[in-house]
């Protein structure tokens, strides 16, 4: 069961892509580079695996949810 801060998280993310959709960003591609930040250890990847593959599934299960809105 998801906590009530994972549940804000994921409506958070939500809402950002939501907001970029909005503006005309390309959601495929802030996606793409969103989970290369994750993936080659940037300065914005703040976990280690398994976290880094579970954010990126979180990132597309988020871009799923703002498509099918």
């Amino acid at each position: 069961m998801a906590s009530d801060r994972e549940i804000a998280l994921e409506q958070a993310l939500v809402a950002v892509l939501g907001s970029a959709r909005e503006r005309g960003i390309d959601l495929d591609d802030l996606s793409a580079e969103a989970k290369h930040l994750v993936l080659d250890n940037t300065k914005y990847r703040h976990v280690e695996h398994p976290h880094v593959t579970n954010a990126c599934n979180a990132i597309d299960d988020a871009i799923g949810v703002v498509a099918r809105a």
